[in-house]
């Protein structure tokens, strides 16, 4: 009589349990290749965008565009200007080094 009130759980209801956990496991793991493959489509299509916006000649490049190149080949230059002393200074901290360790 105490179990009268409860449901048992047939072998059926197992059954579709798992499937139903399978087939969410499928569902999810097609979800994330479509994802993968819709945003691999969107790179490949701004780049083909990007790319024939530039083969263009009658459209009149940015000019705040030009002007971050400009500054950004400005900002390179001047990076490896300092690597270039760093290098330096490093090259003679060694050498000064080597010479008060000989003098010692």
């Amino acid at each position: 009589m105490w179990n009268a009130g409860r449901e048992t759980s047939y072998p059926g209801t197992e059954l579709s349990k798992n499937q139903a956990v399978k087939e969410k496991e499928r569902l999810i793991k097609e979800l994330q290749l479509n994802t993968e493959e819709r945003n691999d489509l969107r790179d490949r299509l701004r780049f083909l965008t990007e790319r024939s916006m530039k083969n263009r000649p009658h459209i009149r490049p940015n000019p705040y565009y030009e002007d971050l190149e400009r500054m950004e080949e400005a900002v390179m230059s001047i990076l490896h200007n300092l690597e270039m002393e760093n290098t330096e200074v490093h090259e003679n901290n060694h050498k000064l080094k080597k010479e008060i360790t000989f003098s010692r």
